[in-house]
C-alpha cells in the first residue's frame, strides 16, 4: 500500500515503515535481471525554442524516440522535465528537460547512431522535426551500466 499524500507521521509512528509503504520497484534484481533492462542510455539535455510550447514539442519527441524502438534498436525511453533544488545544480549547463533512449547493450546504440548518420527520409524528417523546436545549446551524452 502506497501513502496518501496526506500522510500523518504521529498517527502512524507505531507502524513499521515496510507496513506503511510497498514500493514494488524497490526488490532486488540479480545481475541478468539488470543487464535485461537496460546496459546504454543515450541522454539529450535541452531546452525549448522561445514560443515552443511542452504540447506542441512532446508529440515529436515522442515519434522520433518511438521510431527507435519499432526499428528494434532501443527499448525504451523517458523524457525528465528538470525541476529546481535550492543550492544544488549551479554547475550544470543550463537546460529544461533530459530525454534518454534506453538501449539493451551498448551495440544496438552504436548501431542506432550509424542508422541516424546515414540520413535516410523517415528518421531525418522525424529527426528534423524535432530538433527545429530546441534550442541550440542541446548536449548529448551516452551513458553505460556499470553496476
Amino acid at each position: 500500500m502506497l501513502c496518501a499524500p496526506n500522510f500523518d507521521r504521529k498517527r502512524t509512528s507505531s507502524i513499521p515503515l515496510h507496513d506503511v509503504v510497498n514500493f514494488p520497484l524497490a526488490r532486488k534484481h540479480t545481475v541478468q535481471q539488470m543487464q535485461e533492462i537496460s546496459s546504454a542510455c543515450f541522454s539529450g539535455v535541452f531546452s525549448l525554442r522561445d514560443g515552443v510550447s511542452e504540447k506542441e514539442f512532446l508529440p515529436k519527441l515522442h515519434a522520433f524516440y518511438q521510431h527507435f524502438i519499432d526499428m528494434g534498436f532501443a527499448s525504451g525511453y523517458r523524457v525528465m522535465r528538470r525541476e529546481a533544488l535550492d543550492g544544488f545544480g549551479k554547475t550544470l549547463p543550463a537546460f529544461t528537460y533530459r530525454g534518454e533512449l534506453i538501449y539493451p547493450d551498448l551495440e544496438r546504440e552504436h548501431a542506432a547512431y550509424e542508422y541516424v548518420k546515414q540520413h535516410g527520409e523517415q528518421v531525418n524528417s522525424l529527426h528534423v522535426g524535432m530538433n527545429s523546436m530546441v534550442k541550440s545549446s542541446a548536449d548529448f551524452f551516452l551513458e553505460t551500466r556499470i553496476a
